[in-house]
């Protein structure tokens, strides 16, 4: 009893005069990947548009316009209405220590709904159209998995007992030192010296969904300005569990993890479950150009003003230590709460298609400056300066490459269509493996003047990515990642 009493004490010491902050690691707080998230362009709208590598700032006449650029809206001759479902397939192979171990997710939604309305005009009016819809551009389906014994003391109780966390001292993992001489409280101390099975698995789902409004004008022969105003709204939950497991019994019936306390002996598992909820909300506008030579050549381009996030994030904790003796330590941490903003940086894309007679080309590029994503907001002034500073230190200045191609058969309403999407890493002097690169197909039919469109279009993507989701003193975690898109897309069009 009274050896409880003494470590109880203590512990509270410790978190009075320490001011203990359970986020003293990357995977319990926020990181640069929080505003990174939020700041990757969109990459699913509808079929025709991904089939042929999204290269579709020149072309697109359908309400994705609004959101890649709206000054082509003006090309719609017609009240179209346009939908999309989508379905994600991600695949992760992860090489922790010697061992790996594969993984994947799947996700279905119903991507797009949106309409696009000419106002009618006499013969001498120029074009002049509105657009409004629904779009699920990005998606955060993806899946990590790890499991293998790790020899070294490089644990997660290691990293969370050196940085006084309060979390491995109320699971009795780890005690206070405190200097005997002066009584000054030295930090915290653990004899778990790594030799454990570390396994861990990380679910994240969520989207990215714009609700928006467009407009289009033909304010010269063929030449087309837009601009559209994009409510962005989401949600994001990431559900990570870590166990680190004595299978070889390194910590037996005669090691105690706090001294004198016989109930803490013959430790066993150590269980951590860390749930990261999101809900956040956004504006953005987005301007657009385009000037088509007849119906051969067409160049333009858009400007996307960055997006303000504004976000409330929730952590919820779970977590549990165990031993032989038939201890079961459970955390007991209150929800905490964090509201905080995010800037996403601007995107500046120009673009091209040639377009003879069953063929259209196109390629275009986008430029983003990744060192301009921004905390802000109500987070406290100096772990937002940390956090600004570390992205300017990580991030780079990168360009987004996209080309594709539409191939339809004369006087049958068929289309083949192709593409490919090279997005840099934004990392900084990251090796190029971390590019992502898309390879998109597609097949089309229409009906009539294109008064009813079917369209299918299928992309498979690959890339490798660090992690650090788990700290610093873990060892690195390589990700291999392979994920495929198949996109179903309508279109119809009415006088």
């Amino acid at each position: 009893m009274f050896n409880n009493k003494f470590f109880l004490s203590s512990l509270l010491l410790v978190i009075l005069v320490l001011n203990i902050n359970i986020y003293s690691q990357d995977y319990l707080s926020q990181t640069h990947r929080d505003a990174f998230r939020l700041s990757q362009p969109g990459i699913i709208y509808d079929a025709r548009s991904l089939s042929m590598g999204n290269a579709y700032s020149i072309i697109g006449n359908t309400y994705t316009a609004t959101l890649i650029n709206p000054a082509t809206l003006g090309l719609a001759k017609k009240t179209t209405f346009s939908g999309s479902i989508n379905l994600n397939l991600y695949y992760n192979e992860v090489k922790f220590l010697s061992d790996s171990l594969d993984s994947h997710k799947t996700e279905t939604n119903f991507s797009q709904f949106g309409i696009v309305y000419p106002v009618p005009k006499d013969s001498a009016s120029k074009n002049l159209v509105f657009s409004l819809g629904y779009n699920k551009s990005n998606d955060f389906n993806r899946i990590v998995k790890f499991e293998a014994f790790n020899s070294s003391s490089s644990t997660i109780i290691n990293d969370l007992t050196g940085n006084n966390s309060a979390i491995t001292d109320s699971l009795q993992l780890s005690f206070p030192v405190i200097d005997t001489a002066s009584g000054e409280l030295l930090g915290n101390t653990t004899i778990l010296n790594g030799n454990l099975n570390q396994k861990a698995s990380v679910l994240d789902e969520g989207s990215i969904n714009h609700w928006s409004f467009g407009f289009a004008y033909e304010f010269a022969s063929n030449v087309f300005f837009g601009a559209s105003i994009n409510y962005a709204v989401g949600s994001y939950l990431s559900n990570r569990e870590y166990f680190e497991i004595d299978t070889k019994n390194i910590y037996g019936d005669d090691v105690q993890t706090i001294d004198g306390d016989p109930l803490t002996a013959g430790f066993e598992e150590f269980y951590l479950n860390d749930v990261v909820e999101w809900a956040y909300n956004g504006w953005d506008v987005r301007f657009g150009f385009l000037y088509k030579f007849f119906n051969f050549i067409g160049i333009g381009g858009s400007v996307k003003i960055p997006t303000q996030y504004s976000i409330i994030e929730k952590h919820h904790f779970n977590g549990t230590s165990k031993f032989s003796t038939g201890l079961i330590n459970e955390l007991n941490i209150p929800v905490v709460e964090t509201k905080y903003g995010v800037t996403s940086p601007f995107e500046f894309t120009a673009g091209a298609a040639v377009n003879l007679w069953i063929i259209t080309v196109t390629a275009e590029a986008t430029y983003i400056d990744y060192t301009q994503m921004k905390f802000s907001g109500e987070m406290e002034i100096t772990k937002q300066a940390a956090l600004n500073k570390d992205i300017l230190e990580r991030y780079t200045q990168i360009v987004n490459l996209r080309a594709g191609a539409e191939f339809r058969l004369p006087w049958t309403g068929l289309s083949a269509r192709a593409g490919f999407i090279y997005n840099m890493s934004p990392l900084k002097d990251a090796p190029t493996d971390y590019d992502k690169k898309y390879l998109t197909a597609g097949l089309g039919i229409s009906s009539g003047e294109g008064d009813f469109e079917m369209n299918l279009a299928g992309m498979l993507g690959w890339w490798d990515i660090p992690s650090e989701d788990f700290g610093g003193n873990i060892p690195t975690i390589s990700q291999s990642i392979v994920e495929a898109n198949i996109l179903v897309s309508f279109t119809l069009r009415f006088n």
